[in-house]
């Protein structure tokens, strides 16, 4: 029967093990976040290894070791793989299992052969701290752009491992042969505080954060056009009037796009090549503006173009190399022929109607599809509209 020390024990593994089934909820409402899902195993896993452990006795602990010594390394990999997942850097799968498997020989060693917990537990912890670590690195050195919660959980972690790796100098200098003695020092109490604490800010921290990725790729979803990936109409229509309204961002220009005789692609070869299409003129378009204009997908192949400080000339410019930039990047037709674009152009000024000049510059865009088609078509400030 477990003894009063055990079950008061027990706490900590307990405490991660439910917070890896909440972790494992929350993907289960998300269906996103596959790194909370490895986190989740990774906290449960560890929560059953630890709770197994604090319910045996020396020889129990001993016997057990080389299967509870596994289960804490593959634990740890796949918490290691939820964060390098989330971050976007290498896990080092095959590093891992090398050295899972030099650690399970040792713990082999000392169980098995020769009994020695002060050396199943030097050799399992720095197992752990050098699978915890291995992905630090590469993301303390990816130049990327993080928010405040992705920071802190780069450095929770980066804490963890950090102790991961200092508790084999621990077990080193309080050096101790027997259960009891382990029990009864400070390296225990720090072992099942620390996984505790960490336990509970980096399940915290990665529910956050996995919230957050959710929110943000809902706003996403709501404001991009789902194939193209640009803003979608709605959107465009509530960021381009704040943006208009704005002196600094004056002078803007108004630009629809739409490509010529897209109906035949659909028509002749298939909606699938028409969305290739699609999504390639989308990107010439959005490659030859700059990050602070808008583009957007109105419907069917007709884009929106927001040009913030950017005149008639230079608005005229930027039409023109994406006029060219269509034909050119894109690949010919199965026939042979290449895809175009005609454009309008209109000015915004500061106290303009933004719809009417959408509406203005969707005339000369009729009016360069009249003209032949290929061309861009602005209407200058005193009215008359001229091809280029």
């Amino acid at each position: 029967m477990p003894s009063h020390l055990q079950l008061y024990l027990l706490v900590a593994p307990v405490c991660i093990m439910a917070l890896g089934a909440l972790m494992a909820f929350c993907w289960l409402a998300q269906r996103r976040s596959l790194f909370l899902l490895s986190t989740a195993f990774g906290l449960t896993l560890t929560g059953i290894a630890l709770g197994l452990q604090c319910l045996m006795s020396a020889g129990e602990l001993s016997k057990w070791a080389v299967y509870t010594g596994p289960a804490y390394l593959l634990a740890a990999w796949l918490c290691t793989w939820g964060v390098a997942q989330k971050f976007a850097v290498p896990s080092y799968p095959k590093t891992s299992s090398l050295v899972s498997v030099i650690v399970v020989a040792a713990l082999y060693e000392y169980s098995a052969v020769r009994d020695d917990i002060a050396a199943r537990v030097l050799w399992l912890n720095t197992g752990l701290g050098i699978i915890h670590f291995m992905p630090f690195p590469a993301i303390a050195l990816k130049k990327v752009k993080r928010d405040g919660l992705e920071k802190l959980l780069y450095r929770s972690y980066g804490a963890f491992a950090i102790y991961t790796v200092l508790r084999p100098v621990m077990v080193l200098y309080l050096g101790f042969s027997e259960l009891q003695d382990m029990l009864n020092s400070i390296y225990w109490l720090v072992t099942m505080l620390g996984s505790l604490l960490f336990s509970l800010v980096f399940s915290g921290l990665m529910l956050i954060v996995s919230m957050a990725d959710a929110m943000s790729k809902l706003r996403e979803e709501r404001n991009l056009d789902a194939l193209t990936g640009v803003l979608n109409r709605r959107s465009f229509w509530e960021l381009a009037p704040p943006l208009v309204r704005d002196r600094k961002a004056q002078p803007i220009s108004v630009v629809v796009a739409d490509l010529d005789h897209f109906k035949r692609v659909n028509d002749n070869w298939g909606h699938e090549l028409g969305d290739q299409v699609l999504k390639a003129a989308a990107q010439v378009i959005q490659a030859g503006v700059r990050g602070t204009d808008l583009v957007a997908r109105f419907g069917g192949e007709e884009f929106v173009l927001l040009l913030a400080h950017a005149d008639i000339e230079t608005a005229r410019r930027v039409a023109q190399r994406i006029r060219a930039g269509i034909s050119e990047a894109i690949d010919p037709l199965p026939d042979g022929q290449r895809v175009t674009l005609s454009l309008g152009i209109v000015a915004c000024p500061l106290d303009s109607d933004l719809r009417e000049a959408v509406m203005q510059a969707d005339r000369q865009l009729y009016k360069a599809k009249q003209q032949g088609r290929n061309q861009v078509v602005v209407l200058d400030p005193a009215g008359a509209a001229a091809a280029v």
